[in-house]
């Protein structure tokens, strides 16, 4: 991580240059809603991924992408978690993190956790109590924030399975191509920034919109800078105890004919399948959660949800999130007994796996 000390703001105040692959991801995601599917650009990405993700979870994307936008909303939160901004970790903070913290973000940061959880556990009409705490502080609570707030567990249920399906279905490809981008980006912006003034940097990555007032003041102690191929509108600004967080259209440092994924490299000699369908299985098996659960399957003939999710140490809600996947991968096959779901492992697809790896592997390690 680059750190610039302005000194010519304050002597406290330092500009960060950061990498966030989760709010890429969340700028993707919205930009799949509002494009139905329809991506375009000039990188080379899997454009069917996101035609079909689009027209399977629409109606989800929709309960959260348009009107007010949770997911935009919520994606806050992630200036708090550290970096590397990996995804494991946001599935990991999703599943340890209280109501009352979900929905400081989700109202906006007006209350604490603390005034939240006293409104929902101890008044009579808590959701009112909120509207009239944020109103009096200048804020606004619309019908949509009161509504996931008071279907909580069902809609951050429905928010995660569309966060996760989307990582693993369409995000996952094409994270390894932005990647370098990034770090070139923010390079070039470092090397900038030590030419020109902050003011001026801050003007050019908001398009030349006004400057925010509170922006730079004493008060300012870190400005933190993020690099975004699909960010719209084209910038996002988080402001918040003494921070500022500016996630920026990456075309400002990168040209057009730089985005293009027809370079001169390597030409690989192998069926692009059959890479796909082991990534497929690999990002499935990146969890250790996951290789755990395989593990009980494969080990504790009908074992149940439950006894998985003791032994764990997790709710059945995130077993059976991992298992949706595992499932969806044909790592595992399903069957109901006595009113329980059982599992045992799809030997027949562990096998296929493992051969087309090795196949993959002994073909890059031919040198003829």
């Amino acid at each position: 991580m680059a750190v610039y000390t302005m000194e010519e703001v304050n002597h406290h105040c330092k500009v960060e240059f950061s990498i966030s692959s989760l709010f890429e991801m969340m700028a993707c995601l919205r930009k799949c809603y509002i494009s139905s599917g329809k991506m375009g650009g000039n990188l080379r990405f899997p454009i069917a991924r996101f035609q079909q993700f689009f027209r399977e979870h629409e109606l989800l994307m929709k309960k959260f992408y348009s009107q007010y936008e949770y997911g935009a909303q919520l994606a806050e939160f992630l200036v708090d978690l550290p970096v590397p901004h990996t995804f494991s970790q946001l599935m990991a903070y999703i599943d340890q993190v209280s109501p009352y913290e979900f929905l400081y973000y989700l109202f906006g940061r007006y209350l604490s956790e603390k005034e939240i959880e006293i409104c929902l556990t101890q008044t009579a009409s808590p959701f009112d109590e909120i509207r009239s705490k944020i109103t009096s502080l200048g804020g606004f609570v619309n019908a949509e924030q009161l509504e996931f707030a008071q279907n909580y567990e069902q809609y951050l249920q429905e928010l995660t399975y569309l966060w996760e399906h989307f990582y693993q279905q369409c995000y996952a490809h094409i994270e390894p191509i932005l990647s370098p981008l990034w770090n070139q980006a923010n390079e070039r912006l470092r090397a900038e920034l030590n030419q020109s003034g902050i003011e001026k940097i801050v003007r050019k990555l908001l398009y030349d919109y006004p400057i925010p007032e509170q922006f730079p003041t004493k008060e300012t102690k870190l400005i933190k800078l993020y690099p975004s191929y699909f960010v719209s509108p084209k910038f996002i600004l988080i402001w918040g105890l003494g921070e500022l967080h500016i996630v920026y259209d990456i075309r400002h440092y990168i040209k057009d004919d730089e985005l293009s994924w027809n370079g001169n490299g390597m030409k690989l000699r192998y069926d692009e399948g059959q890479l796909q369908y082991v990534a497929d299985i690999a990002k499935s098996l990146s969890e250790i959660v996951r290789v755990k659960i395989l593990s009980f399957i494969a080990n504790e003939e009908n074992i149940k949800l439950q006894e998985m999710a003791d032994q764990l140490n997790i709710t059945v809600a995130t077993v059976s999130r991992h298992l949706n996947l595992l499932k969806q991968s044909n790592l595992i096959k399903e069957r109901k007994e006595n009113g329980y779901h059982l599992y045992e492992i799809n030997e027949k697809e562990v096998k296929n796996y493992c051969s087309i790896l090795q196949k993959i592997f002994s073909i890059g390690n031919d040198k003829t």
